[in-house]
């Protein structure tokens, strides 16, 4: 085997990455030689040819492998991951050209920084080791400031851009440090490496502080004060793609540090660790539930069921430990990140399609019967995310719940917790209900002028749908 072949095999884990930023650069290129008129209806097509490529070439080096320096890693499950960053980069693409054509928007940088953010993402999936991990948090989130800051001339977007970024500079700093004291502690950034004898205290501080930096990713409480101005700055396309990206690269990343903690000796900060999740879980599901229903904004409403649902899954993250398990088994927690993440881009995806400006329920009063379809695929990703029967959604809280249950018979507090987590789920699902009733219900404006729907948009948001109703019957996990 020659040398060239030999890299080849050796950075195959690679080529998804590659291939999106390949798509990033000839959309960044593109633009500049389009006219006006015909960035929209070029740029996504160009970010579909590169990620239908990535995910056919995921398929391709599929298998349980890493590479050669043990940087990145693939398995099924991140595997899985990799086609629904694709999938959901897919419908954010077309969320955006839909959006920036109805409003004349002649730019056409936002394909390329989406492509950028997706490869960011993809590394943080793929990652083994800490300093890549950090290298595709920073590759994911600078694309997103860019995008929530899109629309110049509205103060509530600058806002939102300039709180995010601010804070997320700040967590990614504390990051960087947690990953200086997991060296200190292990000599070694791999995630898997275990902590050195006499250097406990600082591989807890460590974990502790890598572990603040992905919660702030995913929105869990107390680091959820950017979530609501955030997602509500943004396009409401920009805010479907944030909701669903950001999430599966973050908890794709803690769940990877999360299993080289339980495989470690470090017994103390194990259960310490597992507390904290349990402990921001819950109230995490609390805040999303209850601050929720106070809200009248589409975007709002589902700003505070990322919350929610970002306890949900640290719920799920955490229950192995309660139950005693040998193993570290993340499969209901994944599958629940899985059905979430789909389910909220194709919601807010179609709902920038069915408003223009304001997203309020009063605006959103019987749009959906001037597009029954698009309206139809809303309702079947808004009733996953309730939790409701036959939509993916349904089995995956099912199944966060039964293994609580589970492990409430090795730890009786964990009752407690099951009892009142799943009361909250039946309080959230109240604001899902409230829009898909907002969509269908009839108004007196019945008459109003619609912006035209992009087939490409009916087709990705269509997909969505279907792969949720499919993940009811099929358990990749």
């Amino acid at each position: 085997m020659n040398i060239e072949t030999s890299l080849f095999y050796d950075l195959k884990i690679l080529l998804p990455i590659i291939l999106v930023s390949l798509g990033a650069i000839f959309s960044l290129v593109a633009e500049s030689f389009l006219n006006p008129g015909k960035r929209h209806k070029v740029l996504p097509f160009i970010n579909l040819f590169f990620l239908i490529l990535a995910a056919y070439f995921t398929k391709v080096i599929s298998g349980d492998f890493g590479d050669p320096w043990n940087l990145f890693s693939l398995n099924h499950v991140k595997e899985i991951f990799l086609y629904a960053t694709a999938l959901c980069a897919a419908i954010g693409t077309a969320a955006l050209q839909n959006t920036l054509k109805s409003s004349n928007t002649e730019c056409g940088e936002a394909y390329p920084l989406l492509m950028l953010s997706t490869a960011g993402i993809m590394i943080m999936v793929l990652s083994a080791d800490l300093i890549p991990l950090f290298l595709g948090m920073e590759l994911a989130s600078f694309p997103i400031y860019a995008l929530i800051a899109m629309n110049r001339r509205s103060k509530e977007s600058n806002e939102a851009a300039f709180k995010y970024f601010i804070s997320g500079a700040a967590l990614s700093a504390v990051f960087l440090y947690g990953v200086a004291m997991f060296y200190g502690a292990t000599g070694s950034t791999l995630i898997k490496s275990d902590v050195l004898a006499g250097r406990e205290t600082i591989y807890q501080a460590g974990i502790f502080m890598l572990s603040l930096g992905l919660l702030f990713k995913v929105g869990a409480f107390p680091l959820h004060f950017w979530v609501a101005d955030a997602y509500t700055g943004a396009l409401a396309a920009v805010t479907g793609y944030m909701a669903a990206v950001v999430k599966i690269g973050a908890f794709s990343a803690l769940g990877c540090v999360w299993f080289g903690l339980f495989n470690s000796s470090a017994s103390v900060v194990i259960a310490r660790e597992a507390n904290l999740f349990l402990c921001l879980g819950i109230a995490s599901i609390a805040v999303g539930a209850i601050t929720g229903l106070a809200q009248i904004s589409a975007r709002r409403i589902l700003a505070f069921s990322a919350i929610a649902n970002a306890g949900f899954i640290l719920l799920g993250f955490c229950y192995p430990y309660f139950a005693k398990s040998q193993e570290l088994d993340l499969n209901s927690a994944f599958y629940f990140l899985l059905t979430y993440a789909i389910g909220s881009i194709g919601a807010l995806a179609g709902i920038s399609a069915l408003v223009s400006d304001y997203d309020d329920l009063e605006c959103l009063r019987a749009t959906a019967r001037r597009k029954p379809f698009l309206g139809a695929c809303i309702s079947v990703c808004l009733a996953s995310l309730a939790g409701l029967p036959v939509a993916a959604g349904f089995l995956a809280k099912f199944r966060i719940f039964v293994n609580l249950v589970k492990a409430s018979f090795e730890t009786p507090a964990v009752w407690g917790i099951s009892i009142a987590a799943f009361i909250l789920a039946i309080v959230s699902a109240a604001y899902y209900i409230r829009i898909i009733y907002s969509i269908w219900s009839y108004a007196d404006s019945m008459n109003r002028k619609f912006n035209k729907i992009s087939y490409l948009l009916n087709a990705t948001v269509g997909m969505a749908a279907l792969a949720l109703l499919a993940l009811a019957i099929w358990l990749p996990f």
